[in-house]
């Protein structure tokens, strides 16, 4: 299903905001996963994305290096961590305050890292409001580290 059938789909909006907010949203959706190098599939609205993606330059080291680059960044806060494997945060996908929850597992021997974030409790589906604020965040995060999605 596309990102605009599903905007269609959605209870409770006339069809003329599905399609005027589905107009709006998709480019801006589809320019985002260009650029992060996120292909943009048909979930790209869920209130969940979870993907596995690879690191674009591995070298000694690199794990640390995102830990650290995550922890820096202005659009994320840095809530937990498990051992050197695992890091929770939340990542402020606009400029609002609104936020998404996500954890970040490095797999150091495959160059790989899973990625999963989550719509905050603040997520109201209302007219698109806030709708595929993790998979911008998704784009911002693995832009911001350099991973990439697929193989090699």
């Amino acid at each position: 299903m596309s990102v605009l059938a599903e905007y269609r789909q959605e209870a409770g909006r006339t069809p003329a905001v599905n399609v005027v907010w589905a107009v709006a949203v998709r480019p801006s959706l589809r320019r985002r996963a260009r650029t992060a190098g996120i292909p943009l599939t048909p979930d790209a609205l869920a209130r969940r994305q979870t993907r596995q993606l690879r690191v674009l330059r591995p070298s000694v080291g690199w794990p640390d290096r995102m830990r650290t680059e995550l922890k820096a960044s202005d659009r994320a806060s840095v809530t937990a961590e498990k051992g050197r494997e695992e890091a929770w945060f939340q990542w402020r996908p606009g400029r609002r305050r609104h936020t998404v929850w996500g954890s970040i597992a490095f797999d150091e021997a495959a160059g790989t890292v899973l990625l999963d974030l989550r719509e905050g409790a603040a997520y109201t589906g209302v007219s698109g409001v806030r709708r595929g604020a993790s998979f911008v965040a998704l784009c911002q995060v693995a832009g911001g580290l350099g991973l990439v999605e697929g193989e090699d």
